[in-house]
């Protein structure tokens, strides 16, 4: 198998594949004229090639410059778009704390009408004590109902307490609209 590659290899050196450049190195060589016109023309194919290739870097870098300038306006437009989303939502927002909070005091009213309060009921503490009367360690339902029971609320502290309310509810309201 070695021969045969070997042999193979000797014929293309001296067969017919060498002969025609050998000779016409042979006939470029015999004569200086020849020569630089040979030298002239390797030099022009050079020059060519050069050409040819800073034509397609050119090229590539228009490409990637066009490529870049068009990423960068569909970013802008994407950071617009979602600008004009978040004023949208904003406003939103805005519109809906606005509703709720006007309807604090309606909210105000049926609550005390669904519980039997009177509207201008004054403030009356109870029996001034030393200390707060202890928890036990497992209190009742029933006692703990008794110790709220006690609380008194104001009409402000309702309102108060509504407005708070309705400023959470429109954050949670905006908060899930962000997150569909």
């Amino acid at each position: 198998m070695i021969r045969k590659l070997a042999s193979l290899a000797l014929s293309l050196l001296t067969g017919s594949l060498w002969r025609w450049p050998l000779a016409l190195l042979r006939w470029i060589a015999a004569s200086a004229a020849r020569g630089w016109a040979a030298l002239a023309l390797l030099a022009l194919a050079l020059a060519g090639w050069q050409t040819h290739r800073a034509a397609h870097w050119a090229d590539n870098a228009r490409q990637t410059k066009l490529a870049w300038d068009n990423e960068r306006k569909a970013a802008q437009a994407a950071q617009h778009a979602a600008k004009a989303q978040s004023k949208q939502d904003a406003k939103n927002a805005d519109t809906n704390h606005t509703a709720l909070v006007q309807g604090g005091a309606g909210r105000f009213a049926a609550y005390a009408a669904d519980h039997s309060l009177r509207q201008n009921t004054a403030h009356r503490p109870g029996p001034i004590q030393a200390e707060p009367p202890a928890l036990p360690e497992s209190p009742s339902p029933d006692a703990v109902m008794a110790d709220i029971s006690r609380v008194w609320i104001t009409r402000s502290d309702w309102l108060t307490c509504d407005a708070d309310w309705a400023y959470a509810q429109a954050a949670h309201d905006w908060a899930k609209g962000i997150g569909e």
